[in-house]
Parts: C-alpha cells; structure tokens; sequence
C-alpha cells in the first residue's frame, strides 16, 4: 500500500511538473539594473529596482533551492510591472529574483529533485539560508517541518556566515527597507509577526489571494528548533515589516491567484 501511495504521489508530482514547465514557465526579457553580490560559487546575486520613492518594498523569492514556483511568480511579477508601467506614488521596489541560486542550479542536476521535496533545499554549503539570519536564539542545528516529516537542517557554525544572507542583509539596511515580502513553497499561507500594521497587510494579501493566515498560536505552537534564527524572528528582533507567502505548490506560479494582492501591497 505505502509503494502504490509513493508511486501515485509521484507520478503526480511529474504530470504537475510537466503541466507547469509546458504551460506556466514565465521568462524575464529585460536585463537587471543592479548587481548586488556573489553567491559562494560566485554567481551574480541580481535585483531588480523600480522607481524611487521614500517607502521601500523589497520582494525576495527563491531562498531554497527547490521552490520552482517561487521563481516563476517573480518572472511574472517583474514583467507585470515593467510591461504595464504601473508607478507607485508612495513605493521604491525592489526585487530579487533568485537568491539561492547556487542551490537552484544544484537541485536541476539532482535526479531526485522531482520527487523528494527536501533535496537541495540549501545553498552551494549545504546551509539553509532561512536558518541562517542573526538572531538572539541562534544556534548550529535547527529543525524542518515539511510535509509532515522532520528533518535537521544547518545554520553553519555561525550566524550570517553565507554570502547570500550577508549581502542581503547589507541591501535591507543600505537602502532603508522597510516592507519585506518573502516567498517559499507549500503551504498555501501568509505569516506575520510583530505589529499591527504588518497584521493589516498580511490580512489584505489573504483576502486577495485566498491563502489562509498563519496565526500567532500557531507560530507559538511550534517547537523552539523550528523557530530558530529564521527570517521571521530576524524580522521581530529588528522591527521590520516582513510577510512571509508560502505558496501552494511547488511547481507553478499560482500568478493569478497573486496578482491582485501583489499590485495592492504597492499601496499599503
């Protein structure tokens, strides 16, 4: 019975693949107009800047390696506004498109990557970059929680030790973000933490794209492993508005379940 319901899952995981890659594989035609740094392996560490205004949005998609969807959904969101010429009068956007791009590319040469949903979720040294941010309950192992099964993940022997995290980190306080946006895979959610005025936003983007909102008791529910030095927590200890969107799945843009509520973030 356990081979048949592996068998299906994965037979569905292909044709989910298959549909997405022939029908819903967005690329982006216009160049960068920032490169902001190396990854481990040296790779350009892209973004994508729109406008200047005193209130700074900046979209950060593809922290793991294996979160395809995510990736799409930007290709998407950088072509809406650049085709549509959509200005905000109250936003500076920014966008990076891909930050764990070393991990990317690893998990397109796995032969499991289609079928397990833990390979290569880390970066070129096997660190989970979401695991990796300053926070005062870091430590070196953290625990994962993903399709119900839990698995250890690495932190590196320090906080802010990958190139990815420090560079981003460098770009939020150089350019005064205010409002981050952070997208993953699968669980169909919107996290907050912290404030009221983040708690307004994320409600705007559940209603708009219809995913459920990841509660407080929730978060509180969790295990202390799993809370650990995550960009969640880095946001609380430093004040600054952070939603994170989980996808539903893993494969696909998902771009109209998004656009509304990602044009209406522009606004708030």
């Amino acid at each position: 019975m356990q081979n048949l319901t592996n068998l299906l899952s994965q037979t569905f995981r292909w044709v989910e693949w298959i549909y997405d890659t022939l029908f819903d594989n967005p690329k982006i035609i216009i160049s960068p107009n920032i490169v902001i740094w190396k990854t481990t392996e040296r790779q350009d560490i892209k973004c994508y800047k729109f406008w200047n205004w005193n209130k700074k949005i900046l979209y950060i998609w593809w922290i793991h390696g294996n979160e395809i969807g995510t990736v799409k959904l930007m290709n998407r969101w950088i072509t809406y506004l650049s085709d549509n010429g959509i200005k905000s009068d109250k936003s500076s956007v920014s966008v990076i498109p891909c930050l764990n791009i070393d991990g990317y590319n690893i998990a397109l040469q796995n032969k499991n990557f289609f079928s397990r949903w833990k390979t290569w979720k880390t970066n070129a040294r096997n660190v989970d970059l979401n695991r990796n941010f300053p926070t005062s309950n870091w430590s070196e192992k953290s625990i994962l929680f993903a399709w119900w099964c839990y698995s250890d993940v690495s932190g590196w022997s320090c906080a802010w030790s990958e190139p990815e995290i420090q560079i981003l980190l460098n770009y939020i306080k150089s350019e005064w973000i205010d409002t981050i946006y952070l997208y993953h895979n699968c669980w169909a959610t919107v996290f907050w933490k912290w404030s009221e005025k983040v708690n307004k936003k994320v409600q705007e983007y559940s209603k708009l794209s219809k995913y459920r909102i990841f509660t407080d008791t929730e978060w509180d529910n969790l295990s202390e492993e799993q809370k650990t030095w995550n960009s969640m927590t880095w946001a609380e200890e430093n004040k600054i508005d952070t939603i994170e969107v989980e996808l539903k799945t893993r494969w696909g843009s998902e771009w109209k379940r998004n656009k509304k509520a990602l044009i209406n973030s522009l606004k708030l």
